[in-house]
């Protein structure tokens, strides 16, 4: 994020311009051919938000100049009616990115257009106070007409929300609440010599899969065997429980196990379940997706 000097507000950190106030925010950056207007705030008694008169979108009431296309908001002219350019691009941006706060609004957001965008503690967008997060730890960029989340090999990788039931590969991570799971097939040792002689253990009710919960700093915790058929994960009941974790939903999700066949699907929990991404991956309209901690909703327009 960048500070403007000038009003105070935090802008995107591939912003030219105050969002607010248009003044530069980078040095050698010239300042926007305008009308003097008031800095920060608009006169007039407060409302939630103003339409812009010539894209439609909304606004938060505080802003002078449209938050989608730069249009002034109070329809004033602007030296000849040329249109102000702060950090919107000549054409509409084709997506946004929005961070989702805790509390379920909407924190800081940002466009992407034709160039590739990094985000990471160093990026072209900076998530800062996340330890989780890489300095370089992924980039959004349109190739073929879709917009692809790709990770750029962070340490914590990127996940993006179930929708629906969706095919699970051996190996593959999974958060759900504040747990993080690893898939793993469980192969029969067939530990029998040649005089017919088995190896004893403990009787196998026949378990073909199991999970495996990741600590902090990468040890193993526990192991939970899956069986043939659905297995329901979930807090307060199922084959699988975390009855500590108050994120994770009383049934959350299920995984059915099929031979080497795994899927796995989401049964409307609060909070979700989410898949780390191996490749590169299109995004649909109102994907999520958690990188670090933090929680991001896409924008197609």
């Amino acid at each position: 994020m960048i500070r403007c000097e000038s009003c105070g507000r935090q802008n995107a950190a591939s912003f030219n311009y105050c969002l607010d106030c248009g003044e530069a925010l980078r040095p050698g950056v010239p300042n926007a051919p305008r009308a003097p207007v008031p800095v920060g705030r608009t006169p007039g008694p407060a409302a939630a938000e103003r339409t812009c008169p010539s894209c439609g979108k909304p606004s938060p009431a505080s802003f002078v100049w449209c938050a989608s296309c730069g249009s002034r908001l109070d329809e004033k002219p602007v030296r000849g009616g040329t249109m102000f350019l702060h950090a919107v691009p000549l054409a509409t941006p084709r997506a946004r990115i929005v961070s989702i706060r805790a509390d379920g609004s909407e924190g800081d957001a940002f466009p992407v257009g034709d160039a590739p965008v990094v985000v990471g503690t160093a990026g072209d967008v900076r998530i800062e106070d996340d330890p989780f997060v890489s300095a370089r730890h992924c980039s959004f960029a349109w190739m073929d007409g879709e917009l692809r989340v790709e990770d750029l090999g962070s340490l914590n990788g990127v996940f993006r929300k179930v929708r629906g039931e969706v095919q699970l590969q051996p190996g593959d991570h999974l958060r759900l609440g504040r747990q993080l799971l690893r898939l793993e097939p469980m192969v029969p040792a067939g530990r029998t010599r040649a005089d017919g002689t088995r190896l004893w253990g403990s009787p196998d009710p026949g378990y073909q899969a199991r999970l495996l919960q990741i600590l902090q700093g990468g040890g193993i915790g526990e192991v939970y065997p899956l069986q043939a058929g659905d297995n329901l994960l979930g807090r307060e009941q199922g084959d699988v429980t975390f009855p500590t974790d108050r994120f994770v939903s009383g049934r959350h999700a299920v995984i059915e196990v099929d031979g080497e066949s795994y899927r796995l699907r989401d049964l409307g929990s609060s909070n979700g379940t989410f898949v780390r991404l191996n490749r590169p991956t299109a995004l649909a309209a109102g994907d999520f997706l958690l990188v670090g901690n933090q929680l991001l909703r896409v924008e197609l327009r």
